[in-house]
């Protein structure tokens, strides 16, 4: 085999409870979605993979790797399955203070008017853009496609910033309706062509 057809994942000590008690979920869609073989590796604390006579694209390989680092993150492995079969989602994060330097209680504060109550702005966010975000600390991390990613990016930077969640709400869902308008305008399009 050769190196190319081999990547190792490390994964840190502190997160192997959380892989072995993962494993089934994470294995699964690898194994029959990718068609790759993989094993934790207790030695140098990874995760190996290595592609088989049935993979067809070695590109399969890296979004396998985002997938395994996106679980060490924190993310659900049932959520994030799409990684692996579709090519234009992507892994993006950011700390607060890249947008704003945030002291003393001003922190926690930012962090509630981005996660909201009982998470409902964070839902919002996600259910308008299609992707899952995560707050830990001070990181947001995001997966979704490339647009989703910058309304959602942008939804909590103006969160960050001081925006109320009322306003985010409208902003949402304005760009939700014009984004169903330019994908349903499309199909219209392409229905009339039959």
């Amino acid at each position: 085999m050769e190196s190319q057809e081999i990547k190792s994942v490390k994964i840190p000590f502190y997160k192997h409870n959380l892989i072995k008690k993962e494993w089934f979920k994470i294995y699964t869609p690898i194994v029959n979605h990718c068609y790759l073989q993989l094993r934790m590796n207790l030695a140098t604390h990874s995760i190996d993979l290595r592609a088989t006579p049935h993979t067809k694209d070695l590109s399969v390989l890296t979004r396998v790797e985002q997938y395994i680092n996106s679980i060490i993150i924190g993310f659900n492995p049932e959520d994030i399955v799409d990684m692996l079969s579709d090519s234009n989602i992507y892994y993006d994060s950011f700390n607060f203070s890249e947008v704003k330097t945030l002291k003393n209680e001003h922190l926690p504060r930012a962090i509630g008017r981005v996660v909201g109550r009982e998470g409902k702005t964070k839902k919002a966010i996600e259910l308008a853009t299609k992707t899952k975000i995560l707050v830990m600390d001070s990181n947001v991390h995001i997966i979704g496609r490339s647009e989703g990613i910058e309304i959602a990016k942008d939804s909590i930077c103006r969160l960050i910033m001081g925006s109320q969640p009322g306003k985010i709400y409208n902003r949402l869902r304005i760009i939700s309706s014009k984004l169903k308008d330019k994908h349903f305008g499309f199909e219209i399009i392409k229905n009339d062509k039959n």
